[in-house]
């Protein structure tokens, strides 16, 4: 390098791939905005790295494209997240977002060329959604392959104006509509609230998604507007993943499996039902059809069912292609024991009845017969045959790579049997990651918390008590597990609350705590 030279221009000068990887590994060590400062250069060197997610919160209708990203950012950015925070979520005469619409989605949007990814979202549970003009203009850019609406409403109001019909743009290959509505038993929502209109939702979702089926490989929907019947009516010819998230009705229910049986090439089938909020009840039997009909989806691998009922015939006629199966509760119901709110010991609790023991999760595994399974999550309460439960999982399914146990202590039983629960999964020789909750009667639980919003509190001794009890639990597993196992997980609220798992290294048999 001769005298005088810029360190950073020079950097310029090196291979493209190499500056890349240079500047990606800035990035994600958090310097690249400070280095991206020193020259004109480098800046327009890092732009498309630096633009390429951006996440812009809204809190009112920009006045114009500078107030919302700079126009000089716009060639970069592939992966756009809007978060609305607008004050339209709180009248109570709609639930029409007027702020996310306008030149923001006619105009600006169109700016971005190598837009590939749009997330709306807002973080409250307010009943607000964006209009059937603005998601028609977001839907209908020619660029973006995936698009997500989180927490806001699929033109929950149609308006006289609106013309339902939408171009398809032969490109967008996931589609995800989230919805979660409140589970705590201490909201109570206002009756002038304004509701959404599902049939309206129904009805802009048929449109949009009769148009988008030809290309959609990913689909997440709420049951509560999801238009089942679209299913059987067109060839969804590469749709691999399907969601359903919500409180099903009688009516999907009942037609679900035959309306997915067109589905041809569908790979993951994630059945996220919640149960009723008021009298927990499960959500219902899935299988619907004759005992001797084959399963509606010929390559599926991953199967995803919340609330299982040991009864239903869909565990005798699960297809051996299945790699992936989670029987659990949505939410799990260890998130219960985390909330400041609750007014009963979670053990005790209502939803727990909903949880199949040991010996009725057995019995359906043992009916399933899907011993090519790589991955497994099952949630239950430990019952007498926990034993010969756990047994038959390490003896029944050699391939598994990914084993999640969400285990509840028997009522009235203060034990965990720590070590005989790891020497019964020994035998998973190829098991490479546990992750595990045992609910643990040493487990603290935070008080009461004294305002909406607020995450409760620990006591600072029995959180430092309980963190030595998850280390002496993790040193177990890592002792008594197959020596395939480099990865374990152990719920506690002594880990970042952010994830709630404490999460080891499995190491010559030593687990060592991973730093956040």
């Amino acid at each position: 390098m001769t005298p005088g030279t810029d360190v950073s221009t020079s950097l310029l000068l090196l291979n493209e791939d190499v500056l890349c990887k240079i500047l990606e590994l800035l990035l994600h060590a958090g310097g690249l905005n400070e280095f991206s400062q020193t020259s004109r250069q480098v800046r327009a060197a890092c732009m498309p790295v630096l633009f390429r997610r951006c996440f812009c919160p809204v809190e009112f209708r920009p006045p114009g494209p500078q107030m919302f990203l700079p126009s000089s950012a716009w060639p970069h950015v592939q992966y756009l997240m809007v978060r609305d925070d607008c004050l339209d979520k709180f009248n109570p005469d709609s639930t029409l977002c007027f702020v996310l619409g306008g030149p923001l989605v006619d105009q600006w949007l169109q700016g971005m060329p190598r837009l590939h990814s749009v997330t709306l979202y807002q973080c409250g549970e307010e009943p607000h959604g964006l209009s059937w003009r603005a998601l028609q203009s977001v839907l209908s850019l020619p660029v973006i392959r995936e698009f997500k609406l989180d927490q806001l409403h699929f033109c929950p109001e149609l308006l006289p104006s609106d013309e339902l019909r939408i171009e398809p743009t032969g490109h967008l290959t996931s589609f995800e509509y989230l919805l979660r509505k409140r589970a705590d038993p201490y909201y109570i929502e206002s009756p002038y609230t304004a509701q959404p209109n599902y049939n309206d939702e129904m009805r802009a979702l048929s449109i949009t998604l009769a148009a988008l089926q030809e290309t959609l490989e990913i689909l997440t929907l709420a049951t509560e507007s999801a238009p089942i019947h679209l299913f059987a009516q067109n060839p969804w010819p590469r749709l691999r993943r399907l969601a359903l998230r919500g409180e099903p009705s009688d009516s999907l229910l009942s037609s679900l499996l035959s309306s997915v049986s067109h589905l041809l090439n569908l790979q993951s089938l994630v059945l996220k039902f919640s149960s009723t909020k008021d009298i927990p009840v499960r959500t219902g039997i899935i299988w619907r059809g004759a005992h001797t009909d084959p399963f509606p989806c010929p390559v599926l691998e991953e199967l995803v069912v919340t609330y299982p009922d040991s009864a239903d015939p869909l565990f005798d006629h699960l297809p051996p292609t299945l790699r992936t199966l989670s029987l659990c509760c949505w939410r799990h119901l260890y998130h219960e024991y985390l909330s400041p709110y609750r007014q009963w010991d979670p053990s005790d609790a209502p939803r727990p009845l909903l949880l199949l023991s040991s010996a009725e999760m057995h019995e359906v595994l043992r009916r399933s017969r899907t011993t090519m399974l790589r991955h497994l999550t099952l949630e239950y309460r430990a019952n007498d045959g926990d034993d010969e439960f756990l047994q038959y999982i390490a003896q029944n399914y050699p391939l598994l790579t990914r084993l999640k146990l969400i285990r509840y202590r028997p009522a009235g039983v203060d034990d965990v049997p720590i070590e005989r629960i790891a020497r019964l999964l020994r035998p998973l020789a190829q098991l490479s990651e546990l992750k595990i909750h045992l609910d643990h009667p040493e487990m603290p639980l935070p008080g009461l918390a004294l305002m909406l919003g607020a995450g409760g509190f620990y006591s600072k001794s029995s959180m430092d008590e309980f963190r030595l009890v998850v280390d002496e639990m993790a040193d177990v597993f890592a002792r008594e597990l197959s020596s395939s196992v480099n990865i374990l997980s152990i719920f506690t609220p002594t880990a970042p609350r952010r994830s709630n798992w404490a999460r080891f290294r499995v190491v010559h048999g030593r687990a060592l705590q991973e730093e956040e």
